[in-house]
C-alpha cells in the first residue's frame, strides 16, 4: 500500500515519529508545502497517515490548516489514519474511512482540562505507548482493536482516558 504521511513537525508532536520512521518506503511530508503538491501528493497514495495538531475543521501545520474542507474531495476514497485532537468531527462530518482520534491528552495543560492530574510520567508513557501502538498495528485489518490491545496501562489516568477517544471506520476495498 503506498503510504502518505503528513505530519507538520514540531517538538510536542515529536514522539510520532516512532509511527513511520522505519518505513522507509513512505513518502513523509514534514516541512511545509503548497496546497497544489499536497494534493497531487493524496491523489498518487492509498493510505494517508495525518499526525500532528488539529481541531474539528482539520489538521494545523505552518500557521495555517494544512488538511480541511478543501482536500476532502480526495480523502473520501483513502485509507486514513487521522491522529489529532478532534479528528472524530472532522472524520465524521465528511464521511472519511480509517482510524481516527477524538480529544487525545498528550501535554499537562490538556490533562488539567479534562481534570486529570497526572503523576510522574502518565503523559510521556502514555504519549511513547500510543506512538507504538499505531505503529505496531498501521497494517492490521481492525486498526482500532490492534491499538488498543497494545495501548495499556490501567494505572494511567491518561491512558485511559485516551482509549475512551480512539475510533475507526470500515474502509471499503
Amino acid at each position: 500500500m503506498k503510504t502518505l504521511v503528513i505530519h507538520p513537525f514540531d517538538v510536542t508532536t515529536g514522539f510520532l515519529t516512532v509511527i513511520y520512521e522505519r518505513h522507509k518506503d513512505w513518502t513523509v511530508i514534514d516541512t511545509n508545502v503548497s496546497a497544489r503538491y499536497l494534493a497531487i501528493q493524496i491523489e498518487k497514495h492509498n493510505r494517508i497517515v495525518m499526525l500532528g495538531h488539529g481541531d474539528v475543521n482539520g489538521l494545523y501545520g505552518y500557521g495555517r490548516m494544512i488538511i480541511d474542507s478543501e482536500l476532502v474531495y480526495l480523502l473520501r476514497t483513502k485509507d486514513c489514519v487521522c491522529v489529532w485532537c478532534n479528528a472524530d468531527a472532522f472524520v465524521e462530518k465528511y464521511g472519511l474511512k480509517g482510524f481516527y482520534t477524538g480529544m487525545i491528552i498528550s501535554d499537562y495543560e490538556e490533562a488539567l482540562m479534562y481534570a486529570i492530574t497526572p503523576k510522574d510520567n502518565n503523559i510521556y508513557n502514555s504519549n511513547v505507548l500510543f506512538a507504538e501502538a499505531v505503529r505496531r498495528s498501521i497494517d492490521s485489518v481492525n486498526m482500532l482493536e490492534e491499538v488498543s490491545s497494545y495501548y495499556i496501562d490501567v494505572a494511567n489516568p491518561i491512558i485511559e482516558f485516551n482509549k475512551e477517544n480512539l475510533y475507526s471506520t470500515v474502509i471499503s476495498s
